[in-house]
Formats: structure tokens, C-alpha cells, sequence
């Protein structure tokens, strides 16, 4: 019977790890941490009693960490998730005093006490199974945009409401849980928590709408440079119309007086490149004119004319009106700004410098296009998604990283990274999010 009962409080504690965390757990690590908590609870009920907990929670702390590289954030809610359920337990077993069987009798009759288990296993499964659903995108949300400083404040107001939990457990064991205490407890800690859990969003709150706001000026800032380039061309138009006549009288003196080598020798030197150079700027122009939507159009084009002015070659291809996107504006301008950053720096250090920007607007998907030319270091694509993973040095490589934690709260977005013919390749890939996407690339 005690066996039972560690199993299925096992798998109390292991739901909020598989429902809540943001990365994805594959089966092999869920069966470890099953293993591991299983075992803990052991020494929970055999030999340290409840203060085994924080052995419990140490070890899957660790293990989480060891699955994914953003252990601070994956802690704070597995401690979180483990806080509100032990606050659950508590008001479970009083109503369960209360109103169905007295807590007294569970050692006389085992058989009530695991009923209690079974259904207060079941009633975290589903609340796990319905709030994992809602909550999971929003956690992945916060995971790309919440700053260390930020994340390390929740994590000490975290771990001081796990320490208030666990002294009041111990404590409650020393003294006899009897239905006083376990009230007492039960109170306490929802006090406690609900305290801390409003700070918290509401700090997390603040956070994001900063987040938001600088993201947006940041939008304002870049349209406001486009603003300008589409100026700057305008006046260089203006500049070339203004001396148009001065340039025809020249020709026609070279004409007049029978001079075609210096007619030929003038073209050449003066006039063509001129021609080319405004051809040049206004063809940077002419095919982005196909993309709406201002924080997009803006990004672009200033990462792309900063790259030509670093003498890098630049090939765009957007043939279709590209309007609604269905990805907010700020995540996607986001990815994109690092794809194009990474791409100038990468191009910079190669012996050819090129970039290909391409925008593929089909029936049901968009698809961004972005390569460059590259200095091959040996790298892996797959490794350049990790956190300091990064051809440009150490202290680098947050930026794909970034990228990867923004594409997983959708579920319609996908990116194949490649190195095809010499060159990085980046294929960003967004369906209707009504479509389901069978075997997409990742």
C-alpha cells in the first residue's frame, strides 16, 4: 500500500514538470525524472521524512537543468507549480476531513486513504491537463523576453516561499497533523503565495510592456531611418534631374565638334556611373515596396542598405504584396533583425561578401529566404541554436538562440537552417495557423 502511495504521488509531482515547462520533454528524460522522484519519495517515507523534500526538489531542479540550457526560468516554475500543489494538497485534505472521511482513520483503514490518493491524483491531472494547455504558450512568451536580473528577482522571491513551505511541513510532522495544523499551514501559505504570485506578475507585467514599448519605438526608429533613405534617394533624383542640362550641353559639345572617343571617354567616366550608382539605390527600393507592413519593411531595408554601403552584395526578391502576416509584428521584425545582423557579420569576413534576401508569399505559407556568403569555422548548424554557441567568438551566439525560444510559441512556424552551395542559408517557414503542417522541417 505504501508502495502505491509513493507511485502515485510520484506522479503527482511529475505532472507539472511535463504540462508546465516550456521546452518539450521527450520520453526518455520523462521516465529519468520519474526514476529520480520516485526515488526521493522513498526516502520521504522511509527514512527522512518531509525533509527529504528538499532533496526532492534539488535533484529535479538539477535534472532539469541538465535538459535544458534556461534551468533559472524551467526552476522557478517547477518550484512554483511544486508550491501551488502542495497549497492543493492542503485545502484537499481538509475538505476531505471535512466532508468525507476524517483523516484519523486513514491508518486504520488504508483502503480510504487510497481513495484520497487515487482522486486527488486524478483531480491534479486534469487541472495539470487543462492549465498546461492555456499556460504553457504564455510561459514560452515570458522564456524569450524576460531579462536575467528579472528572472533571478522571482527565483529569490520563489525560494523564500519554498522555504516558509517546507519549515511549515517539517514543523507540521514534529507536532502531529492534525486538521488545526494542516489549516493553520493551509492559510499561511496562501497568504504567502498569493503575496508573492501578484508581485510577481505584476512585475512580470510591467516588464513585458516595457519590453513592448521599446520594441515599438525601436519600429517608430526604423521607420523613421527608412523615411529618411527614401529621402535621400528622392534628393539625389532631384540632384541628377537639376544637372541633366548642364550634362546634355557637355555631350552636345563633344557632338558638335565631331569628338566621339571624348564623348565615349566622358560617358564612361562621368555619366555611367552616376546612372549605376542611382539604379543601384533605387533597386534596393523597388521590390521591398511589396511588403506592408511598416515595422517589417522598415528593418529590412535599413539592414540591407547598411549591408551595401559595407560593400556587400545584396540580392532581394519580393515578387508579391505581402500584407497579413499572422505572427505578431514585433516577434517576427525580431527574428528577422538577427538573421539579417548575423548575416552582415557573417558575409564581412567572408572573400566574396553576398546576401540574398527573398519574401515568398504562396497560397497558404510565407517564406523568408535569408543566406550569405560565410567564413566556414566548422560548426554544426544544429549547434549554432544553443546559447554561446556562435561563429563571431565567445561571449556571442544569443541571437539564433533567441530566435528558436520566439518560434516556439507558435505552432505554424518552422526553421530549416542549411549551409547549400558555400553559403548559411536561414528558411523560415509561416503557415495559416489554421493549417495543420505535417512533417515540416525544424
Amino acid at each position: 500500500m505504501q508502495i502505491l502511495s509513493c507511485f502515485l504521488s510520484t506522479f503527482v509531482y511529475l505532472l507539472p514538470v511535463c504540462c508546465f515547462l516550456p521546452v518539450q520533454l521527450k520520453n526518455r528524460q520523462i521516465f529519468c525524472l520519474f526514476l529520480m522522484q520516485f526515488i526521493s519519495i522513498l526516502l520521504i517515507g522511509f527514512v527522512f521524512g518531509n525533509v527529504g523534500a528538499v532533496f526532492l526538489l534539488l535533484s529535479t531542479c538539477i535534472y532539469i537543468a541538465y535538459i535544458d540550457s534556461n534551468w533559472l526560468f524551467n526552476s522557478c516554475i517547477y518550484i512554483a507549480s511544486y508550491l501551488f500543489f502542495v497549497i492543493l494538497d492542503n485545502i484537499y485534505f481538509i475538505v476531505w476531513d471535512v466532508f468525507f472521511n476524517p483523516i484519523a482513520d486513514f491508518l486504520s483503514n488504508p483502503l480510504n486513504y487510497l481513495i484520497y490518493a487515487i482522486s486527488y491524483s486524478l483531480l491534479i491531472f486534469c487541472i495539470c491537463l487543462i492549465t498546461g494547455h492555456f499556460l504553457r504558450p504564455v510561459l514560452r512568451r515570458i522564456e524569450s523576453s524576460v531579462s536575467g536580473h528579472l528572472l533571478l528577482l522571482i527565483a529569490v522571491s520563489l525560494g523564500a516561499c519554498l522555504f516558509v513551505c517546507i519549515f511549515n511541513i517539517v514543523m507540521g510532522e514534529q507536532v502531529g497533523y492534525s486538521s488545526k495544523v494542516v489549516a493553520f499551514n493551509c492559510i499561511l501559505l496562501i497568504c504567502y503565495f498569493t503575496v508573492s504570485s501578484i508581485l510577481i506578475v505584476n512585475i512580470v507585467k510591467i516588464h513585458m510592456e516595457k519590453l513592448n514599448m521599446d520594441m515599438r519605438q525601436d519600429s517608430y526608429d526604423r521607420l523613421q531611418e527608412y523615411t529618411n533613405q527614401i529621402e535621400d534617394m528622392y534628393s539625389s533624383l532631384r540632384s541628377f534631374k537639376h544637372d541633366y542640362s548642364n550634362i546634355m550641353l557637355s555631350m552636345s559639345g563633344y557632338i558638335e565638334l565631331g569628338d566621339m572617343e571624348g564623348l565615349k571617354y566622358y560617358f564612361e567616366r562621368e555619366i555611367l556611373p552616376l546612372s549605376q550608382d542611382i539604379t543601384k539605390t533605387t533597386a534596393h527600393f523597388n521590390q521591398l515596396m511589396n511588403i506592408k507592413p511598416a515595422e517589417l519593411k522598415s528593418i529590412v531595408s535599413s539592414k540591407l542598405l547598411y549591408a551595401a554601403e559595407r560593400n556587400i552584395h545584396v540580392s532581394i526578391e519580393v515578387m508579391d504584396e505581402v500584407e497579413d502576416i499572422p505572427v505578431d509584428m514585433i516577434d517576427l521584425s525580431r527574428m528577422i533583425g538577427n538573421f539579417l545582423d548575423n548575416a552582415i557579420e557573417a558575409a564581412i569576413e567572408s572573400a566574396s561578401p553576398s546576401i540574398r534576401f527573398a519574401l515568398i508569399h504562396l497560397d497558404s505559407q510565407y517564406i523568408f529566404i535569408i543566406s550569405n556568403s560565410f567564413l566556414d569555422r566548422g560548426l554544426s548548424c544544429a549547434s549554432l541554436a544553443k546559447p554561446d554557441v556562435s561563429t563571431k567568438g565567445p561571449n556571442r551566439g544569443l541571437g539564433l538562440y533567441n530566435v528558436h525560444k520566439i518560434i516556439e510559441k507558435y505552432n505554424y512556424i518552422f526553421l530549416d537552417t542549411e549551409i547549400r552551395d558555400g553559403a548559411f542559408v536561414q528558411r523560415l517557414q509561416i503557415f495559416q495557423p489554421d493549417l495543420q503542417i505535417i512533417g515540416a522541417a525544424c
